[in-house]
């Protein structure tokens, strides 16, 4: 049951100060200047986010799009202890280097992708480094350099989100440039997105440029519609319905109060490609509507767990939780407590594996499917719940001593509560924690708040080949006395 509460090319546009008012986009006022210096600068390693990092006179520069070895000239803008920079010219390329694949990288500055001009293997090391450097200097804790599974360079994608820019009766989409928030390109292809994917977009990129039909608006007093300026378009790669068929593709509108083409834009859509296998609307968070997906098409499925829960890399997403399921099996748990558990996947596999577990999961939606998986194990799940809240709430009133807790956290990471509560005696019965982190800065942040407990092992997953995102598990042990 659930229970609970619920290198830029030379020319590049100079550094500006986006924060400063008169640099608002639609003002009339051009945005303001910063003082650039220029200097000659070798690149030395790659920052986490994917920036290159080179000193001069002592002042380490983050220069996007460059590569270690790289001898660039750049212009860059004095910050407190650092400088961000743009390149002005590579006067000595990188062997790492090689040529982006994809025609919006350096034609559009793309930031969807900010590694593809870095060779495969570069960018797996980049990776592990980034890894390793960040545990040492903000988690103090110094590990082997770690090892990374990794899988497909291109098409792994399942999952592509835009956004939307009204231009007239018809809409633009696309994605932001690297180096401007502001401005949206028009998107043709994507290198990294799964085929399906992109062939849905052009499908839908028709119908946007015809009009046929109105997207969402904001509801008026007076019973009318006014239109919005930008919403949110997700695509994500359904499973076939049989072994011998194609993956199918869900459309989701983000946005909006009110919409009453909705039925006759999905029409079009699905008309557009027989791929399609329902359109979604979520709504803009107000009093009256709820922010939840809903379907304009009876074909759609349950996008609430799609939205939420889809994993953008399915190879990598399976070894990876085939990896957390053995790390946590390793500790021979006959009690496990699922933090962030999500739509219940790891939980239902233990307790089919006679391990009582406790899942718990804010999201009620991803409750809700934890729920249903555990249910539809029968007997198997007797021991096993879903409580529906903050971890940082739960852990406060759980009756379970658990022998293993995982957890799987947003960006953010842990609630410092959370971390206290893994920390306190009273959870000495705890033997291991397996900690699985989509952000290396995060993960080091809460090692350094767990000093009961030391590294056991490290392991990444490339689950976003083309970025500087990484994945990461961290399994942990008591510290011995």
């Amino acid at each position: 049951p659930v229970v609970g509460r619920g290198g830029a090319p030379r020319g590049a546009a100079p550094l500006v100060n986006r924060r400063s008012p008169r640099g608002r986009a639609g003002t009339g006022h051009r945005p303001t200047r910063l003082p650039e210096s220029v200097q000659v600068v070798t690149i030395d390693r790659i920052a986490a986010g994917g920036d290159g990092v080179g000193r001069t006179e002592g002042l380490a520069v983050f220069v996007p799009r460059t590569a270690p070895g790289d001898v660039v000239q750049v212009a860059y803008v004095t910050h407190a202890r650092h400088g961000r920079g743009r390149v002005l010219q590579v006067l000595t390329p990188s062997a790492d280097r090689v040529a982006p694949e994809c025609v919006h990288y350096e034609r559009d500055r793309c930031g969807g992708c900010q590694l593809q001009h870095l060779s495969r293997e570069a960018q797996r090391n980049a990776r592990r480094h980034i890894v390793q450097d960040t545990l040492a200097r903000i988690g103090r804790r110094t590990v082997p350099l770690p090892m990374l599974e990794y899988g497909a360079a291109w098409e792994y994608r399942s999952r592509l989100s835009l956004t939307l820019r009204r231009r007239g009766t018809s809409w633009v989409g696309g994605l932001h440039p690297h180096d401007d928030a502001t401005r949206i390109f028009p998107l043709e292809t994507c290198r990294i997105a799964h085929p399906a994917l992109v062939a849905v977009w052009t499908a839908v990129r028709a119908v946007l440029r015809a009009g046929e039909a109105a997207l969402p608006g904001v509801a008026l007093p007076s019973g009318g519609v006014s239109p919005v300026e930008m919403l949110r378009l997700h695509l994500r790669l359904d499973a076939p319905d049989a072994a011998d068929a194609s993956p199918g593709v869900s459309v989701v509108i983000e946005g909006g109060t009110a919409w009453p083409e909705e039925r006759r834009w999905a029409d079009a859509v699905q008309q557009a490609d027989d791929r399609i296998r329902g359109v979604w609307w979520t709504p803009d968070r107000v009093a009256d509507i709820p922010a939840t997906a809903r379907p304009v098409s009876e074909y759609a499925p349950q996008a609430q767990e799609a939205m939420a829960f889809a994993q953008v890399n399915n190879d990598l997403a399976a070894r990876l939780r085939e990896f957390v399921f053995d790390a946590v099996q390793a500790f021979g748990p006959s009690r496990v407590l699922d933090g962030y558990a999500g739509s219940g996947l790891l939980s239902a596999r233990l307790a089919a594996a006679g391990v009582a577990v406790v899942a718990v999961e804010a999201d009620r939606a991803g409750a809700g499917a934890a729920a249903a998986r555990l249910e539809a194990l029968g007997e198997q799940a007797a021991s096993a719940r879903v409580v529906c809240d903050l971890m940082e709430e739960a852990v406060g009133t759980l009756d379970l001593p658990a022998e293993v807790v995982v957890v799987n956290p947003p960006r953010r990471g842990l609630h410092p509560d959370v971390a206290l509560w893994l920390e306190a005696p009273a959870q000495r019965a705890v033997q291991g924690i397996v900690y699985v982190s989509c952000d290396p800065a995060t993960l080091a942040r809460d090692l350094a708040r767990l000093p009961s407990w030391q590294v056991g092992e490290v392991r990444c997953f490339d689950m976003f080949p083309q970025t500087a995102h990484v994945e990461t598990v961290c399994v942990l042990r008591r510290e011995i006395a």
